[in-house]
This record gives C-alpha cells, structure tokens and sequence, in this order.
C-alpha cells in the first residue's frame, strides 16, 4: 500500500515545481476595460441622464458617461448647437460652483464623481452673452459661467485628460463635459521601465495637424527626460472598441517649432506599447480630442 505522506509530499513538490509564482495572473485582468453600449442601449441611458436633468444639453459618450463623443449627434459640431441661451446676468459665481460641483456628485452614474472633497477647481471663467440683444441699447453682460476642475487622481495617479467642465447659467447646469472613472486595476510592478518606452521613440516621428498645417517632428532620446511617476492612460482601443484603462509612462517631446509646446508620449508600462500622442498645451474647447489627433509613424 502507498504511503500517503509520500503522494503528499510528491503533490506538494510537483505543484512547487510549476512555475506559479511566477505566473502572470495580471495579465488576466489588465487592462481594466469599459465597452461600448449598443445604440439602442445608450439612447435608453441618455434619455434617463436627460429626464434627471432637463437643463443640460450635452449627452452621454458611447460608454455611457458625460465624457464628449459625437456618436448620439452625428455631423454636428455640439448637441448643444441650437440651444438657446439663458440671458440672465450672474454676478455670484461662487454660489454657482456649488451648484457645479452638486451636479457632478448627483450624476456620478454617468460623471464617476463620488466625492466632492476630490474635485479641485483649476479653471472658473465668464461667459459674456448679450442680454438685450437688438436696437439702439445692446448690452452684453456674463450670463454663463464655466468650472473646469483639474484631472482625476486614483491612488495619487494622474489620470490623463479626465478634466470635467461644466457650464452654468440662470436657470442650473447646462453642459457637462467630461468625465472620472471608477478604480481601474493598476499592477504594481512594470514589465517596461520608462528608459526602455524611450529607447522605444528614439529616431521616431510624429506628425501633427493643426489648423490644417502639418508638423513633423523626429524624436531624439538624447532629449528626452525620463519620467519618474505613471499615469493611468484611457486608451480607446480599436481592435476591440472598448475603452480601456491602461497604466504607462508620461515621456514629454517639448519642441518651440510648434505653438502647444511639443507632445506627451503615453507607453503602457506592461506591454510597452506606444498609446497615443497628445499635445503638452491643450485649451479645452468643449470638443473631441481625436479631432486633431496625431499620425504617428516609425522611419
């Protein structure tokens, strides 16, 4: 008869045998991903954001948040395009960004904000628009207010171009624009090192359009400074159409041929690929980034 502490203890060294601790349980479920929901899906979940409130203009992106997407108004500029404005003169802005930050925590549904504690104001600015607008006695006066507050933070990393702004008027919120996510899994360990993203872009090119101008840009690695803190990266991808949350590197291309300072090259820290390029200066304009996105191509 077999003695049972030896099938045992065999078990236990075949099992040690395997590699388990060094297996990749991570890549099972990195990147955290979001997908997009079905046109019928998404005009049910936008006419619910709308019912809850009747003032705002802007609507959902393809995954259901107040991020900008032009899925539900194709071929126009803004869904707000042919609102009509409120023309009443505000002179409390700080009662209004009150009423701001309220929006976004009631809407966390569709903002991602749960906190309000966690939203910093970087940005407040007057809208003027006229409030007699014809005849001898035109007058323009501020009649909008616009917050913007600064990215998202999860356990202190950026996470890029997640700014919210959020315009007000006389009668409530009337555009969001913008949107945080809820807590992505990050690994904690790095299969690419930031040198290693940089080795990646040396003798690479970017080409940019900008207001119809072509800039072409040829990345050195000699001139690039090598970041020391991630960023969690939304990464829209299109093999698949989701969206997803990817943790990288944050490696900045200044260049003074450019008027918005150079480029911000994002590599994803697990399998060092090359996520997008973005501008170091941006102005939010209320409208889709991948308009003027970059072609970017190897020599």
């Amino acid at each position: 008869m077999p003695n049972k502490n030896f099938i045992y203890i065999f078990l236990l060294t075949f099992i040690a045998g395997c590699d388990v601790f060094n297996f990749d349980e991570e890549a099972l479920i990195y990147p955290t991903q979001l997908e997009p929901y079905e046109m019928e899906q998404l005009t049910e979940l936008n006419e619910q954001f709308q019912a809850s409130n009747d003032h705002i203009c802007s609507t959902l992106n393809r995954y259901g948040l107040t991020g900008f997407s032009d899925v539900l108004f194709e071929g126009q500029s803004s869904p707000c395009l042919n609102r009509e404005p409120v023309r009443i003169e505000l002179t409390e802005p700080d009662t209004l960004l009150s009423l701001a930050v309220e929006t976004l925590v009631m809407n966390e549904g569709f903002t991602g904000v749960t906190d309000p504690d966690k939203l910093e104001l970087s940005e407040m600015e007057p809208l003027r628009g006229c409030i007699i607008c014809e005849g001898p006695n035109i007058d323009s006066r501020i009649i909008e207010w616009k917050f913007v507050f600064n990215s998202q933070q999860i356990n202190e990393l950026d996470v890029h171009d997640s700014s919210i702004t959020v315009i007000v008027d006389g009668l409530g919120v009337n555009r969001i624009w913008g949107n945080w996510y809820n807590d992505p899994y990050i690994p904690s360990r790095a299969n690419y090192l930031p040198d290693e993203i940089v080795e990646k872009l040396d003798g690479q090119t970017i080409e940019w359009i900008e207001d119809g101008e072509l800039f072409e840009h040829t990345i050195l690695a000699d001139s690039l400074n090598i970041p020391t803190e991630k960023t969690i990266i939304p990464f829209e991808n299109s093999e698949n159409g989701n969206l997803e949350l990817r943790a990288g590197w944050r490696i900045e291309v200044p260049s003074n041929q450019v008027p918005f300072g150079g480029w911000a090259v994002f590599g994803d820290k697990i399998d060092g690929r090359i996520l997008l390029v973005d501008k170091l200066r941006k102005e939010n304009n209320f409208g889709p980034i991948s308009d003027s996105r970059e072609k970017f191509v190897t020599n």
